[in-house]
């Protein structure tokens, strides 16, 4: 019986790891002309498309529509939760979550490693002419794979009218409500495992201290 239970004990330890391992936590900061954004975002990388559009549209409204094309496909449920702390703004300062937003928009190009800054990475010649593009630059160039709707790379959040919360714009752009225009300068992924992560340690270890408890007590008896 008590191996039996050690035995339920890792099974599902097996099939709540890979769960959790694909929960990771991005940090990012935007910044300009006084103001300062800076907070931290949950995504299902199960979910996420590497490299490609990555839409979550709370509100389902193609707010990130080209004309009648969107600009990406709705993922739902690929943000788990997100956080945003402004200051420096006229307007528009404090901490905002994820009910205060509409959308989140995150597109990753070809050659872009999310395993680390992803700001300032080289995009080996993947420019319309061939040349190399930075991920993290606010201009509009486009991709040479895709001239009509794709640049190079982009993160914005978005919300609605009735939310004092910073909104996007731009490319990597994101704008207080007093009006103050933001840069992305950073965005990576958070060095400090996520709650899901120390509870699976914890309960590994305890699942190891277990099994080598009962195996003393068997050889023990």
């Amino acid at each position: 019986m008590k191996r039996i239970l050690i035995a339920g004990l890792m099974a599902l330890l097996l099939v709540a790891a890979p769960a959790a391992a694909s929960v990771v936590i991005f940090d990012f900061t935007f910044a300009g002309n006084g103001a300062t954004a800076t907070g931290n975002i949950t995504l299902d990388m199960a979910l996420l498309i590497n490299p490609g559009r990555n839409v979550f549209d709370i509100s389902a409204d193609q707010i990130y529509s080209t004309g009648a094309t969107p600009y990406g496909a709705n993922i739902a449920g690929l943000v788990a939760a997100l956080s945003v702390t402004v200051s420096g703004a006229t307007r528009g300062n404090g901490t905002f979550t994820l009910v205060d937003f509409d959308g989140v928009l995150l597109d990753t190009s070809v050659g872009v490693d999310l395993k680390q800054q992803l700001v300032g990475q080289t995009l080996v010649k993947v420019g319309p002419n061939g040349e190399d593009l930075l991920w993290g630059s606010t201009g509009y160039t486009k991709l040479k794979s895709d001239p009509v709707q794709s640049y190079a790379g982009d993160f914005q959040l978005f919300s609605p009218l009735t939310s004092d919360a910073p909104t996007g714009g731009n490319p990597f752009q994101a704008t207080a409500l007093g009006g103050e225009i933001m840069s992305l300068t950073s965005f990576a992924p958070a060095t400090v495992p996520e709650p899901t992560t120390y509870l699976l340690l914890c309960l590994s270890l305890g699942v190891v201290g277990f099994a080598r408890r009962q195996l003393r007590i068997d050889v023990e008896n």
